[in-house]
């Protein structure tokens, strides 16, 4: 590698100045590799010298009328610069490509050169599309100028296989034609390990179970303590409360969170099915069976956690061999005369009423005793009602970009009208209902008009529930109560100060119950 030497001279303000350090170069006959011209200051960078052509170079520039000083640079401004950027782009967990309008790469870091076993000095300057090839998204953005996100691509090249997730943006100049790309590369392996470690926090577990009402919460917190433990959860609650996200939640805060997370719907499937679903067979074991066998889903999920949903649905003689391998510990793949040990954790959930299954021996007694070790309650939409706001929110953020809506808010009418709605479907009903609306707002507010529900039929059903509850708290009812006496003046009055006025209250006990109720307003 050349090496260089570099002066920063010290002038007068006067045109001409750079000229003559110009001037006094070429007659030297020293290559100039770069200069740099500031106020009163001069930077050159020129090839190395000896000690000798050094001092005569020094007195020569010198000699130069206006010039102050002169002294040896370790860099020049611009390097200075561009070494920041390059360590800041190599200490960055990610890759980083850049290429010009001519596919010329301009900029890869220390990360791709892990990704595509390519080392920097090959590639700067080179067609990455003889490098990575041409069926990748950077080479169509060039060509289009349209961005992309987190595109999975698979591909291999004579140095090897490459597995990555990737995102660019176009560079544009000031006619907004695209100069250029940089694209962002993320192993897929390294993508998997940080998604784990994200979802292994209770942040990241629950990320998908909105809500901070107490019965929500309570769940929550529940959920943590028996997630540390290996041992069987019965989820219980009604269809679309959320029993899947709770059991991955579980999984994902358990020991086990590093291995796989396996679910099957037993009602999803005939009882010809799930035996070799659950089990797996070996090779030529029955018609229609795949030539080299199948493992079955206690195999997939050894070391980790198996979801059972909707038990309820086996039939005995699948509950009879589940019971074993609760039991036990050991599975038997259909057509095999060998027990193999596994070691999963199940969580199992349904929306029947068991004890009842069991009462008309619908139900194996003994596999309901070894699956309700630790039973978790889901609490219906209906039990916390105030989560509702949120949840409105939460779907329009997830369900914007998909439906290539912008919609921010709700007005208080549309969430008033939820809130009067018994929610049979439960928090999946309420996702359908919202968005419905979504697909029929033409604005960025959802309003009562965009709301097809059956309100009529499920008027007042929340509040005679309440009334007859005798097993509800009072504050259970006056929550309930407050809260929908609140969102009802709000919506009418469209005012806090207002609608305190109307119930009756100060604007602060308004303000006050509104955060303590969580009630949004806006609700967005």
């Amino acid at each position: 590698m050349k090496k260089h030497v570099r002066f920063e001279v010290i002038t007068e303000d006067r045109i001409g100045i750079a000229f003559k350090i110009l001037e006094k170069i070429y007659k030297a006959d020293i290559n100039l590799i770069s200069m740099e011209v500031f106020p009163n200051r001069v930077c050159v960078k020129i090839q190395e010298l000896d000690v000798e052509d050094k001092e005569r170079f020094i007195e020569d520039i010198c000699s130069i009328e206006d010039v102050i000083d002169i002294k040896e640079i370790e860099l020049l401004n611009y390097e200075k610069d561009e070494r920041k950027i390059f360590a800041v782009i190599n200490s960055v967990d990610e890759g980083i490509i850049s290429i010009n309008k001519n596919f010329e790469i301009e900029i890869f870091n220390s990360y791709c050169e892990e990704v595509f076993h390519y080392k920097w000095d090959e590639v700067i300057g080179k067609d990455i599309r003889r490098i990575i090839g041409e069926s990748i998204p950077l080479i169509n953005l060039i060509r289009d100028g349209k961005t992309y996100d987190n595109v999975e691509l698979h591909i291999e090249n004579e140095r090897g296989q490459a597995h990555y997730i990737t995102t660019g943006r176009a560079i544009k100049d000031d006619n907004d034609n695209t100069i250029g790309g940089v694209a962002s590369i993320k192993d897929i392996h390294k993508a998997i390990q940080l998604a784990n470690v994200v979802a292994s926090t209770r942040e990241g577990a629950f990320a998908d179970i909105v809500g901070n009402s107490d019965s929500i919460e309570k769940v929550k917190k529940m959920a943590i303590t028996v997630s540390k433990t290996n041992s069987t959860i019965l989820l219980r609650g009604e269809s679309g409360t959320g029993k899947e996200l709770f059991a991955r939640a579980i999984h994902n805060l358990s020991n086990r969170k590093n291995n796989n997370f396996v679910a099957i719907n037993c009602a999803a499937l005939p009882d010809s099915l799930i035996e070799s679903e659950l089990f797996g067979y070996e090779k030529g074991s029955f018609t229609g069976a795949i030539s080299s066998g199948k493992e079955g889903l206690f195999k997939e999920a050894d070391r980790g956690t198996l979801f059972l949903d909707e038990i309820g649905e086996l039939s005995a003689v699948i509950q009879a061999k589940l019971l074993r391998a609760l039991q036990e510990g050991v599975i038997r793949k259909i057509g095999s005369n060998k027990e193999e040990r596994v070691d999963v954790r199940i969580v199992a959930a349904t929306n029947k009423n068991l004890e009842e299954m069991v009462a008309k021996s619908e139900f194996r007694e003994d596999l309901y005793y070894r699956l309700n070790v630790i039973p978790i309650f889901i609490p219906p939409l209906r039990d916390r009602l105030e989560d509702i706001p949120i949840l409105v929110g939460y779907f329009l953020d997830k369900l914007n970009n998909r439906l290539g809506k912008s919609i921010t808010t709700a007005n208080l009418e549309f969430v008033d009208k939820l809130m009067k709605y018994n929610w049979p479907g439960n928090v999946r009903e309420l996702q359908n209902v919202v968005e419905r609306a979504m697909n029929l707002c033409e604005g960025n507010i959802l309003s009562d008009e965009h709301l097809i529900i059956n309100i009529r039929d499920n008027e007042g059903v929340i509040k005679k529930e309440v009334n007859s509850n005798c097993e509800l708290k009072l504050e259970d009812v006056v929550k309930t109560c407050e809260t929908e006496a609140i969102v009802k003046a709000l919506g009418k009055y469209k005012s806090i100060r207002r609608a305190a006025k109307a119930l009756g209250v100060s604007h602060t006990t308004v303000v006050n119950k509104m955060n303590k109720y969580r009630i949004g307003y806006p609700i967005k």
